[in-house]
């Protein structure tokens, strides 16, 4: 082998593995419930701070009427302030006609990070990174820091939901949006309310090959997705986190228990997670099957996750104390 492919073979390699360690860096961000709160209303703000949500999403872009924008904007840090005091990571949701406002507004320290609402091109991610670089700099964050969550809401933007989801190492999320999805498409037949099953299944596609978390759940008639009841809640967290969703967007305090149950192993799952994981790959399994190193791989992965998100709900019991313990 020449020394110029040798190279290049080691420079392939060494990609692989670097997309490989953030893919699971990804994955291992317990992210089960993100919770909305627009920034203008004081009441939803102090009750998503003790919602106990993983995320509270502070939006600037949905539920914020366009004569208040302004003052949300300058809401913001106090906001900010308030949730985090709750335990979640705090992102912002952004409209992209107003991005340069909304993100000067949203990048300040202990910002994990914002949601691009009715993103259709590659361009408005190189757009809002270079806007965020700058901020990250100007206000004393650390350099690709703040993570970007794109919303593909339109016919445009899941078409190029691939060259949006690949624009920027900040991308760390995929949604397909909120349950009045702004697309030019037929309504559903089937009665999945949130979306078309095919765009649903894409997405987690789309998510897997590019190392992004898929974000959603499985709504059905007669919810109105967002606005479900608990019970309708914690079924389409259980459906979506089958099918590969990491977690869910909700608008009521009471969707959050529901949706951290559902995307949370249950004990008999995580009991027999357990069981493969200490057997030899290659024995039989309680099932009469034959544990290769793949189902092996899986049940280690349910393991996993059930540990991360123990150790996220007691950095979340002990923000609400007031006792320091290191950052999930």
């Amino acid at each position: 082998m020449m020394l110029r492919d040798w190279q290049d073979e080691a420079g392939a390699r060494a990609r692989h593995w670097q997309r490989v360690a953030y893919r699971m860096t990804v994955q291992h961000k317990v992210r089960r419930s993100w919770l909305l709160a627009p920034v203008s209303d004081a009441e939803r703000i102090a009750g998503a701070a003790a919602a106990g949500a993983d995320v509270v999403v502070l939006d600037l872009a949905e539920f914020v009427a366009e004569q208040d924008k302004p003052a949300a904007r300058d809401g913001v840090v106090p906001a900010l302030a308030a949730v985090k005091a709750g335990g979640a990571e705090v992102f912002v949701q952004i409209d992209p006609e107003l991005m340069l406002a909304d993100l000067t507004a949203a990048i300040h320290p202990g910002i994990a990070g914002v949601i691009i609402s009715r993103l259709e091109t590659a361009a408005q991610i190189t757009a809002a990174d270079t806007i965020i670089g700058q901020l990250e700099g100007r206000r004393g964050l650390l350099p690709d820091s703040v993570e970007i969550v794109a919303a593909l809401e339109t016919a445009a933007g899941n078409h190029n939901g691939y060259a949006i989801a690949t624009a920027s190492r900040r991308i760390t999320g995929l949604t397909l949006g909120r349950a009045d999805l702004v697309m030019d498409l037929r309504p559903e037949p089937s009665g999945e309310i949130h979306l078309m099953q095919y765009l649903m299944q894409r997405l987690i596609t789309l998510a897997g090959a590019t190392g992004r978390a898929p974000l959603g759940a499985w709504w059905r008639a007669p919810d109105r997705g967002l606005l479900a009841t608990p019970a309708n809640t914690l079924a389409a967290a259980q459906r979506g986190r089958a099918i590969g969703f990491k977690g869910s967007f909700c608008v009521l305090d009471d969707q959050v228990g529901p949706l951290n149950a559902g995307f949370t192993p249950s004990a008999d799952e995580l009991a027999a997670a357990q069981a493969v994981v200490s057997a030899d790959a290659g024995a039989a399994s309680a099932a009469g099957g034959i544990l290769t190193p793949g189902i092996v791989r899986q049940h280690a992965q349910v393991a996993e996750w059930a540990a991360a998100i123990a150790t996220r709900e007691e950095f979340k019991a002990a923000a609400v104390e007031g006792r320091p313990i290191p950052v999930p």
